[in-house]
């Protein structure tokens, strides 16, 4: 019992140090720390080197991240910018709130129902986040890109990390099999 405290006191603590990080990682604040902003091009670009002694024969140097800089942006231009960073700050955000709820619930056991629904919403938030925010980042980087540049931009679907929508899949199992042995204990208790 002693531990439960410490335990909170942890998740607390990472979920700040995670928050902070995804605050301040590539674009500061949301992207609006800066005078300007930053966009990035999904394309790569070959460049002729000055001294051909700096490479093997046969090898091709190819320059990525190419970033196009408006150093005097409009208010949408701002938007796009925060847009490029905050679905996965709310997902992130939303995670660990959904797992702190979930842990305070499961505090008096696991095979409860309220335990078994925080699963499965937290599967679900997963699930949906891990697929929408790669894509809502993506599309408002490409259209903050439109805004600068003329014929860079590309609007397909964005390739999906498939860690989250994976662990949101296997939450969703996982309440599954909670609500099956929730059922199971209430069919022994009716029987003892």
């Amino acid at each position: 019992m002693a531990h439960r405290p410490v335990v909170f006191a942890v998740l607390i603590l990472v979920t700040g140090v995670i928050t902070g990080m995804v605050l301040y990682s590539r674009a500061g604040f949301f992207g609006l720390t800066r005078q300007y902003v930053v966009g990035l091009s999904p394309n790569g670009y070959s460049i002729g080197l000055d001294e051909p002694g700096t490479t093997r024969p046969g090898v091709a140097t190819v320059a990525r991240d190419l970033q196009f800089i408006d150093g005097s942006p409009d208010t949408g231009q701002y938007v796009l910018q925060v847009l490029t960073t905050f679905p996965s700050f709310v997902v992130t955000v939303g995670a660990f709130f959904l797992l702190w709820r979930l842990l305070w619930r499961a505090r008096e056991g696991v095979y409860l129902p309220q335990v078994s629904r925080q699963v499965r919403v937290l599967g679900w938030w997963l699930l949906a986040g891990g697929l929408l925010a790669p894509q809502i980042e993506h599309f408002a980087m490409m259209t903050l890109l439109d805004t600068m540049t003329v014929n860079e931009a590309y609007f397909g679907v964005k390739e999906i990390p498939v860690i989250v929508p994976l662990v949101g899949l296997g939450l969703l199992a996982l309440a599954s099999v909670l609500r099956t042995g929730i059922r199971m204990r209430d069919d022994l208790e009716g029987i003892v």
